[in-house]
């Protein structure tokens, strides 16, 4: 069990400990801490490498994923996503956008090593929303990703969905926006409730199509009335996992759970800050930075960090000797 296991208890525990009444107050003071431990490099924001995947496209460039904060190694154990026991095993070392764009217009002039028994060293950097690697990758190619991952900030808004019914068939739309809608042939409609919201997923028919639809009717036990707003117009047909949406607020993230004395001294920080008490203020800044200090730490040792912190691997020779040319 965690001392802070969600958010509510870090505000309680913030107003307990400062004496304040104001729910709001403490959540933005919250808000302010998270903006100052946006790049912590903690061991529970790491990606599983061997569960996590990129798809290389077009011009050997993967989208950036969504969620990545901080690059620490890519790789790729066989050829097009399948494993190889020969090899060539190759692992993409960080390099500047420049030298990436500059090293791959002459990429071509070299060999490409195939079916080397040998760790090779590659290498990629960002260019525009995308990753470039070197050696050339084919379309199609999945690679290994190893990365810190942004984590979500508490008291954020999000949607947890639950079925209702499997299946279901939109029989009438009517109006020109909004739109009445009749889904029948449900096989279920128990807990819902007029002005619950409602998703489906798109079949020969369509719901929302970017839209939101709201309960306004429950004729029978297996047919519904929407009110759909916004988005796209429903079209009639079937549609499958109809679903209750309920609204909610991130309650924990991987940070909380490990690193709850960064929500602490920050949040106290900026608490005093916001009342004009220099002097308290000060005191919990020195803890939040003595903490994420140990962090740091920890990561120049090479602990946490993946090995280095280096822009270019130390182990990557300037000239690869693995290329011969043409």
């Amino acid at each position: 069990m965690f001392p802070i296991p969600d958010a509510d208890s870090l505000v309680d525990y913030v107003k307990d400990f400062t004496g304040s009444n104001n729910d709001d107050e403490i959540k933005q003071c919250i808000f302010q801490a998270e903006l100052a431990m946006r790049n912590v490099e903690l061991p529970a924001l790491r990606t599983n490498p061997y569960e996590t995947f990129g798809t290389v496209g077009e011009n050997q460039l993967m989208p950036i994923p969504a969620d990545m904060n901080k690059p620490i190694l890519f790789f790729q154990q066989g050829t097009n996503a399948m494993p190889s026991n020969t090899g060539p095993w190759i692992v993409y070392d960080r390099i500047g956008d420049r030298d990436i764009i500059t090293q791959s217009l002459i990429a071509q002039l070299y060999l490409q090593p195939v079916n080397v028994p040998m760790v090779i060293r590659g290498k990629f950097s960002e260019v525009g929303a995308n990753y470039q690697f070197l050696p050339y990758l084919g379309e199609g190619t999945l690679l290994n990703l190893y990365y810190y991952k942004a984590f979500n900030l508490l008291f954020t808004p999000v949607t947890d969905s639950t079925v209702i019914s499997a299946t279901g068939t939109i029989a009438s739309v009517t109006g020109s926006g909004p739109w009445t809608v009749s889904i029948t042939g449900m096989t279920d409609v128990t807990g819902l409730v007029v002005t619950d919201t409602v998703t489906a997923t798109a079949g020969t028919g369509s719901l929302t199509a970017g839209g939101v639809a709201v309960i306004t009717g429950i004729p029978t036990a297996t047919s519904l009335t929407l009110l759909v707003t916004g988005g796209g117009i429903p079209t009639a047909g079937t549609v499958t996992n109809i679903s209750r949406s309920t609204a909610s607020t991130v309650q924990t993230n991987p940070v909380l759970q490990t690193w709850p004395e960064g929500y602490v001294y920050g949040t106290l920080h900026e608490y005093y800050i916001k009342r004009h008490n220099t002097e308290d203020a000060a005191v919990y800044k020195a803890k939040f930075t003595e903490a994420y200090t140990v962090v740091e730490y920890q990561n120049s040792l090479g602990k946490w960090s993946g090995g280095h912190t280096r822009m270019t691997s130390i182990f990557q020779p300037r000239t690869t000797r693995q290329y011969a040319v043409k």
